[in-house]
């Protein structure tokens, strides 16, 4: 026979057990609704389609990231949370649904721009990690609060102050010659070119490097078959780091370099005698290059109209040069897919421009659609991996350089 007290130890326990329940509850007091919000607005800036195919270690870290700040700025504008603790947990629950169908969204969409170019799809584990940091970075935010926030900022930016090549400030300086160094290397380079008999061939080609001296020799290759191999290729370094480094620093020694350069070799032309055959001379220039190339163009148009036959530029970085391109001959060449083409702080609230004379060449890849903030976002991303990808794709470009005005 069960007595009285036997009955009622056990619903003690159950009481107490629930108690515990209630009280962790508590403790764990689910998220403000707009924190929430700002959370569903970080994961739809980091699973917005992009441009590019993109590994899920830069996808992860992506989504956690924009999870984590638009979570944070959620927290800071209010806490205002439903009144039943079960509809807070439902609202918690929706997100993370919506965020997990995001992230298979992204995933799909990931897989159609690698059927585009012919490379392998990704499989179960994108989906699983963008949702997973996704739900690190609310979490660390809505629960943790500002520390966890503060911690993982610094753990981001060690990341990237160890990931970046240290340069020391004279290495800066030395990178980037002189006007007059400029000068007396074209001055060099000119001679030479007279000397070995660049007059008496049909044209030559001022291929304005990337900032590291880089020439792309697809454009080179294509240009030297479309002039059946009479022409000359003369080149000016003007800096000795990487482009972005000196588009950032310092984008106007490319057009100094160009225009010594263009000016030395236009003097040198200009010094045979009257009815002898003269080279054509082109400009050429890819990504920063393409900067200096434009300027040479435009100074020639003003100081020698009609000197220059024909400019090609390919990989412009947006905004950068005339939009017009009034005067000599002009050719742009932009990937569909080229982030670079397309990167510029005014695309922050419109959608980006290209300009005139641009042909759109490479692999046909699906665009994605623009919305102000989101894809300016999503085109930075697209940046880090601009150049992985094979030629007509990103910011690598193939042989269409060749077709010269």
């Amino acid at each position: 026979m069960t007595s009285a007290v036997d009955t009622v130890a056990p619903n003690r326990r159950a009481l107490g057990r629930r108690a515990l329940v209630r009280r962790a509850l508590g403790r764990l007091s689910p998220p403000g609704s707009l924190t929430v919000v700002g959370g569903l607005i970080g994961a739809l800036i980091a699973l917005w389609p992009g441009s590019l195919p993109r590994d899920v270690v830069t996808a992860a870290v992506l989504t956690g990231v924009c999870v984590a700040v638009m979570t944070a700025v959620g927290r800071a504008l209010g806490s205002a949370r439903p009144e039943r603790l079960i509809t807070s947990w439902a609202v918690a629950a929706l997100a993370v649904a919506v965020l997990m169908a995001g992230s298979i969204a992204n995933t799909l969409w990931q897989n159609i721009l690698r059927s585009d170019i012919g490379i392998a799809g990704v499989g179960p584990a994108y989906p699983a990690a963008t949702a997973a940091a996704g739900c690190a970075g609310f979490v660390a935010v809505a629960w943790f609060g500002r520390r966890a926030a503060m911690a993982a900022t610094a753990a981001l930016a060690t990341v990237v102050l160890f990931a970046t090549p240290a340069t020391s400030a004279a290495a800066s300086i030395d990178a980037t010659p002189t006007a007059a160094d400029i000068d007396r290397t074209a001055t060099v380079l000119t001679d030479t070119w007279v000397r070995e008999g660049g007059l008496r061939r049909g044209a030559v080609v001022i291929a304005v490097p990337t900032g590291s001296g880089w020439v792309d020799p697809q454009a080179t290759t294509a240009m030297r078959a479309r002039l059946h191999d009479d022409v000359e290729f003369l080149s000016l370094p003007y800096a000795s780091a990487s482009s972005w480094r000196v588009f950032v620093s310092d984008r106007g020694s490319a057009a100094t370099a160009t225009v010594a350069l263009l000016r030395h070799v236009l003097d040198a032309r200009d010094s045979l005698p009257p009815g002898v055959a003269r080279p054509r001379v082109y400009l050429y220039g890819q990504s920063l290059g393409a900067l200096g190339a434009d300027r040479a163009r435009e100074w020639a148009n003003t100081r020698h109209p009609g000197a220059v036959a024909g400019t090609v530029l390919a990989g412009v970085p947006a905004d950068t040069v005339d939009p017009r391109g009034g005067g000599a001959s002009r050719i742009v060449f932009a990937n569909s897919s080229d982030p670079v083409t397309r990167w510029s702080t005014a695309a922050v609230w419109r959608p980006p421009t290209r300009p005139a004379q641009t042909r759109i060449v490479g692999a046909r890849m699906h665009t994605p659609p623009w919305l102000p903030v989101v894809s300016f976002v999503q085109t930075s991303v697209d940046l880090l991996g601009a150049l992985d990808g094979p030629a007509g794709t990103g910011h690598r470009y193939g042989p269409e350089q060749g077709a010269l005005p």
